[in-house]
C-alpha cells in the first residue's frame, strides 16, 4: 500500500488547525481508501486541550463518532 501522507500539506495544517488538524488530516485519507474503512463507518480520536469558559484548559478526547463517513 502506497502512503498518501504530504508532508508538505501536513505542515501547513499542523500550522492553520494544530494537532486536532493533522488528526482530522490522516482521518481523510484512510477514509479515502475503501479497503480500509467501511462505507458510512469507522471511529478515530484525539486527546488533546481545549479552553473552558469555568476552568481554562482543560484535557478534551475529541471523537468522530460511527455514522458519518471518513473522509
Amino acid at each position: 500500500m502506497e502512503s498518501l501522507w504530504d508532508e508538505k500539506r501536513a505542515a501547513e495544517i499542523a500550522v492553520q488547525s494544530g494537532d486536532l488538524g493533522l488528526r482530522v488530516y490522516s482521518s481523510q485519507l484512510l477514509g479515502a481508501n475503501p479497503e480500509l474503512v467501511l462505507h458510512g463507518g469507522g471511529n478515530t480520536s484525539f486527546k488533546g486541550h481545549s479552553d473552558s469558559l469555568l476552568e481554562g484548559k482543560v484535557e478534551t478526547l475529541f471523537v468522530k463518532g460511527s455514522g458519518w463517513d471518513l473522509k
